[in-house]
């Protein structure tokens, strides 16, 4: 499969590749909109309040947020020991790394 080469989609020569940055926007954004979630739910959790529903947490794994909630997981200590909640995300973030692997094998590397 081959590079996808474009002047247009280029920053000068050899710079950043430019279809990468609406990718790089989202991850960030997902993740760090995941790794706030919760932490917002382990208060809620510490005080009896209302959780945010896991359906939640694998909908942002699923869109690209898994690494946050894993790096949420380990920094909260927060739901380290349901075991299918923490697969779930690392089957997401396995995912995600192949989806970024075969991004980069279609449109080439972010940088040079």
């Amino acid at each position: 499969m081959g590079t996808i080469s474009n002047p247009w989609l280029q920053i000068g020569d050899g710079q950043m590749n430019l279809v990468w940055v609406p990718v790089g926007i989202w991850l960030l954004a997902t993740n760090l909109s995941a790794l706030a979630l919760m932490g917002i739910d382990k208060s809620r959790a510490a005080r009896g309040r209302r959780r945010v529903p896991e359906a939640t947490f694998f909908r942002l794994c699923a869109t690209g947020g898994a690494f946050g909630v894993l790096a949420a997981s380990g920094l909260f200590h927060h739901k380290t020991s349901k075991d299918s909640f923490t697969s779930v995300a690392l089957l997401a973030a396995i995912a995600w790394v192949l989806v970024l692997y075969g991004l980069q094998s279609l449109l080439g590397p972010p940088l040079p």
